[in-house]
């Protein structure tokens, strides 16, 4: 099997590329302030992943591997101290009935060697993944998602009746109109409403994906966490029932963590062809017949007691964005692009907003005592 080497893949930036993101960036930051007085919580809240079900402490185990998985932070084997983050993907603070099934996994570790691609955060040496509970994404240009990001904002309460619904797909599909016939958006549809199947479950169930593509070293990637086999036999609650439970997914996620240990397995799925793996369509998924997943290090969660306000309050304040990373990592295609400066931008606004201090940790201990 033959993978694709990172300097054989064509970056392609579109020409009106830095004025459509500034567009969207005032967009998403005129979207955080309102959600003060939106939210009704008196704080603003993010534009997506608003609501959290916790943060807990982990350890990242890397061991040793295949050349070819051996790549940047993962060529030496060791440990790193983390924390994982738990999340909502809709930016709404509601009782979970009224969310969807999409929810996130965070992943910040401490104390990884490099300088971080956030310029102004160069020196930190934490590492961030943000990882989600479905293969693909919804969104693969800029000027897609100055359409869909509004229209991702009126979740799931768009979908509800047949009038409101019909418009929302039309707006969709065609960007608010703007798209001949043969450039509709189809693929990003089929993954929009991908996230509308997900099963509800227990979060220590769900496999998590990256979605969009990373340089993995020499390589280019995919990445997923996927729960150990012993891990997920451990678990005593498979479901969660937000009819009966209005916070089912944080308080089965509170019971166990604090009954038991916990573990997945992070894995890499190196890229063998552009066009039936493409970096810049996140909609599509990769097909594991191609490249299967490898297992690059074992993140384990240990018993602990995550049910306290304060956890939640801490959560908040963590910011996760997929370019606190390193070179050897760098976040591929228009979509990551985006994410760059939507991210940083919108951590800022509501940090200031909430007067919150915006400083990397250096360890979980420090975050969570």
């Amino acid at each position: 099997m033959r993978f694709l080497k990172y300097d054989e893949y064509p970056q392609h930036v579109s020409a009106d590329f830095a004025e459509d993101l500034a567009e969207l960036v005032g967009m998403v930051a005129q979207r955080t302030r309102d959600s003060v007085k939106r939210q009704q919580v008196g704080r603003a809240v993010r534009t997506a992943h608003g609501k959290t079900y916790g943060l807990a402490r982990a350890v990242v185990t890397i061991p040793e591997m295949a050349s070819e998985y051996a790549q940047g932070i993962y060529a030496t084997p060791g440990t790193f101290e983390a924390v994982v983050r738990y999340s909502n993907g809709l930016g709404h603070l509601r009782a979970d009935p009224f969310l969807g099934p999409a929810c996130g996994m965070g992943i910040k570790m401490f104390g990884v060697p490099g300088r971080s691609l956030l310029a102004d955060e160069a020196d930190d040496t934490t590492f961030d993944y943000n990882l989600i509970n479905n293969t693909t994404f919804f969104c693969n240009t800029v000027k897609d998602y100055l359409v869909i990001e509004p229209l991702f904002a009126q979740l799931p309460d768009a979908l509800v009746s047949p009038e409101t619904r019909r418009q929302w797909l039309h707006d969709f599909v065609t960007r608010a109109g703007a798209l001949s016939p043969d450039a509709w958006l189809w693929d990003e549809l089929l993954s929009m409403l991908s996230f509308t199947s997900i099963p509800r479950k227990n979060l220590m169930l769900y496999t998590y994906w990256s979605m969009g593509a990373f340089r993995h070293g020499d390589y280019i990637a995919k990445v997923r966490a996927i729960p150990t086999s012993t891990s997920a036999a451990s678990v005593t609650q498979p479901t969660v029932d937000v009819t009966n439970d209005p916070e089912a997914y944080r308080n089965t996620l509170v019971a166990e963590l604090g009954e038991r240990d916990h573990s997945f397995e992070l894995q890499v799925q190196l890229c063998t062809d552009l066009d039936l793996m493409p970096v810049e369509n996140t909609s599509r998924e990769w097909p594991e017949r191609l490249s299967p997943f490898v297992t690059v290090a074992r993140i384990d969660i240990p018993r602990q007691d995550i049910s306290s306000d304060d956890n939640l309050a801490i959560a908040d304040t963590t910011s996760i964005t997929p370019w606190r990373t390193r070179e050897e990592h760098r976040p591929l295609g228009e979509i990551n692009r985006v994410r760059e400066e939507v991210y940083r931008r919108s951590s800022i606004i509501r940090h200031e907003l909430n007067n919150q201090h915006r400083r990397e940790p250096t360890s979980s201990r420090q975050l969570l005592g």
